[in-house]
């Protein structure tokens, strides 16, 4: 598994599955494609993982003239509901999953899957142009995702369309 660099932003709805403008010639080549060829050909398999993250800080300061405070941050778990290949190791991809909604994982252009993992929680992000995005294609690595088990379900319907459209072709 390759430490992820490209990942697509996605639009899943009205039974189609968007690719957003990336900005990067990177994105424009037909790499997708190729990683969904490499899904069907192994197979759909679909997986759950769980990811931690920030949901709430509070500062409290004592009371009685002392200058002391403490921050106590709260986290919650969030599922995140993924779509690759048979044998494809979704226990591994966690740890990824997990840096980007950290935001520690660098990558050739923004996925907003942080801000969107923030939403999820309750969080409400400053940034509002992720707002039509809820599925994600690391097509280096042949793996989709997204935050809700129906959003799965209609990504799997949705690859399932494409890959009888392609198989007719």
């Amino acid at each position: 598994m390759k430490t992820p660099w490209l990942i697509q932003r996605c639009e899943l709805g009205n039974g189609k599955l968007k690719y957003d403008y990336m900005g990067s010639t990177e994105f424009e080549v037909g790499d997708q494609s190729k990683s969904l060829k490499r899904i069907f050909a192994q197979g759909i398999e679909t997986g759950v993982t769980t990811i931690n993250v920030e949901s709430a800080q509070t500062t409290l300061s004592a009371g009685g003239g002392m200058t002391s405070q403490s921050t106590y941050r709260q986290f919650a778990d969030v599922r995140v509901y993924m779509v690759a290949g048979k044998g494809f190791n979704f226990a591994d991809y966690q740890t990824y999953l997990q840096q980007l909604a950290d935001h520690k994982l660098r990558l050739q252009e923004g996925t907003y899957f942080d801000y969107r993992v923030k939403a999820q929680v309750g969080n409400k992000p400053e940034l509002r142009s992720f707002s039509l995005t809820n599925a994600w294609f690391d097509f280096q690595n042949d793996v989709l995702w997204t935050l809700t088990e129906d959003d799965q379900k209609n990504l799997l319907s949705v690859l399932e369309d494409i890959k009888q459209t392609w198989a007719s072709k």
